[in-house]
């Protein structure tokens, strides 16, 4: 049996054929085909041909499909909307919402330990598992087929590439198109609704603002948050002003974040967000609370947000080629590919960055590589940071970050993620690794084409300052020890002791001032590290450990 736990709302479609006793389910937006179309091949669709066209389509979407003959959930190239089955009693239940499912059950649901030290030190589970014994999950560019009592996996797509090779000057040409290609699709689809921008001061939301201006589109709203007269928006409201469109502020306080995060309202927001394999993405959360009470917000507004710019354009692989060594030998190379990602993600918490606690680490990530990929050896060494980068973006990108676009359907609104798009993605993962260290193309293709005239050397970008004014002599006198004492440690220090006072975010508000300075001798990283503590004491206390 086969049975689907979901409710049709204004982000899911569903279509019934009782002539042919099938039903489909969709959420999200596909560009190439309509929903009828999406349907119309569905219902003909033989078990052979599925992996091959859910990899035509391109867009972010969920499908759930039933039949007589057999059944299949489907996620799109990043899991933008996770789905979840669980099976008991010869019996399997799926949806979206694991807390439904879960709560389905008539045995004592228990917890999986070996996952809860994953998401401790990074804040997500590795693959597709679940904290939850027996609740199973899709990663990115994943399906699962059922036929009788039985289930398969297949993974139709993996972010690994041949290497182009081409003329730099060709790369920056055609990522400029792929770019615009990408926007087209998304203007297309939105029409002439409200786009509402969350923008700050760095490269990616300036550039989903600025090719939106090239487009023609006018019915734009720019909002940006934080502390008040922080760098992030006042470099906003110049680039919202000189493209023309409406900008708003958000003021984040210390009271007012403080309250938000003990709200009943943010609490409903972590129950609703629940994915049972990461802590709920909690950026912006508040902002968009304060932007709907305004009433500036179209009810059918559509927001777009320059996630994840940073890593397809080669951000995170960086940290693989610090020493500058070109490394051959498969166990050095392996170390290269682990080490990164484990300094990158799974250090939360630096007292649980233990020797054994890494390698229980490495050894389930290098597991789903391989899984993924086969041996290392029997691939180029110019790929290892596709290994890499897989890793992150079937991790922490899909199980973590993508999350935050719940935020938005939370309060009621639909979403857009163009710098995702399938086209982008094809160019970066074919780009040669050297050109997208430090975002190297990335960064000359903004700097050449100097999209709507907001590229320029006058407005900056990613520009750190401290605020409030008067930590900064404060910190100038705790800083002086530290000149002997070394520059690791002043971070730490810094972060333990100043970061709750000078986050623009105010994210930090989410834990107790009293809270982080106990927990100095614990390394912890960021609001995320106190986030994962409170998550997992919650799930130890809902359910039974294993």
């Amino acid at each position: 049996m086969f049975d689907i736990e979901i409710d049709e709302d204004k982000f899911w479609k569903k279509h019934s054929d009782s002539t042919q006793n099938t039903i489909v389910w969709i959420k999200g937006y596909i560009y190439n085909l309509k929903f009828e179309d999406v349907v119309n091949v569905l219902i003909n669709i033989k078990k052979e041909e599925i992996c091959n066209f859910i990899s035509s389509l391109d867009g972010h979407f969920s499908i759930i499909f039933k039949n007589n003959e057999f059944s299949f959930l489907a996620v799109d190239k990043l899991r933008t909307t996770a789905l979840y089955f669980i099976k008991s009693d010869a019996k399997y239940v799926v949806g979206y919402d694991p807390k439904k499912l879960v709560s389905s059950q008539d045995f004592n649901v228990c917890i999986n330990k070996k996952i809860e030290l994953e998401i401790l030190m990074s804040g997500f589970s590795i693959g597709n598992k679940t904290i939850i014994d027996g609740l199973y999950s899709l990663k990115a560019g994943e399906l699962v087929i059922f036929e009788s009592d039985n289930h398969e996996y297949f993974q139709y797509h993996k972010y690994y590439s041949d290497i182009r090779n081409e003329s730099y000057d060709y790369f920056l040409e055609d990522l400029y198109s792929k770019t615009l290609n990408a926007f087209k699709k998304l203007v297309k689809s939105v029409g002439d609704r409200q786009v509402v921008v969350p923008l700050s001061a760095g490269n990616d939301s300036r550039l989903v603002v600025s090719v939106l201006k090239s487009l023609g589109v006018k019915n734009v709203l720019c909002y940006s948050y934080g502390t008040k007269n922080n760098f992030e928006a006042k470099i906003a409201k110049i680039v919202a002003e000189k493209l023309g469109f409406n900008w708003c502020f958000i003021p984040l306080s210390h009271k007012s974040e403080t309250r938000f995060y003990n709200s009943d309202e943010y609490r409903s927001y972590l129950d609703y967000a629940e994915t049972y394999s990461s802590v709920p993405y909690v950026q912006s959360l508040s902002s968009i609370k304060y932007l709907k009470s305004t009433g500036l917000l179209d009810d059918n507004a559509i927001f777009v947000n320059g996630n994840s710019g940073d890593f397809i354009s080669g951000s995170h692989i960086t940290g693989m080629f610090e020493s500058g060594i070109d490394l051959h030998d498969k166990e050095d190379r392996k170390d290269n590919i682990l080490n990164a990602l484990i300094k990158k993600h799974f250090s939360l918490w630096g007292y649980l960055k233990t020797t054994e606690n890494i390698s229980v680490i490495k050894s389930k990530l290098w597991k789903e590589l391989q899984r993924d990929f086969g041996d290392l050896a029997a691939q180029s060494d110019k790929k290892d940071h596709l290994f890499y980068e897989q890793s992150e973006l079937v991790d922490r990108q899909s199980s973590y970050v993508i999350t935050g676009q719940k935020a938005y359907e939370f309060y009621g609104y639909e979403w857009r993620l163009p710098l995702w798009d399938s086209e982008l993605l094809s160019f970066f993962v074919s780009l040669p690794a050297e050109y997208k260290v430090k975002q190297k193309l990335y960064n000359d293709m903004l700097k050449k084409y100097n999209i709507s005239g907001v590229w320029d050397e006058t407005i900056p970008v990613n520009k750190k300052e401290v605020s409030p004014k008067w930590i900064i002599p404060v910190r100038f006198v705790c800083k002086i020890p530290f000149v002997f004492l070394g520059k690791d440690k002043w971070k730490h220090f810094d972060k333990s002791v100043f970061f709750y006072w000078t986050d623009v975010t105010q994210m930090i508000k989410s834990t107790s001032y009293i809270r982080m300075i106990k927990d100095i001798s614990k390394k912890p990283r960021n609001h995320v590290s106190w986030q994962v503590e409170d998550y997992i004491e919650k799930i130890n206390e809902n359910f039974i450990s294993k």
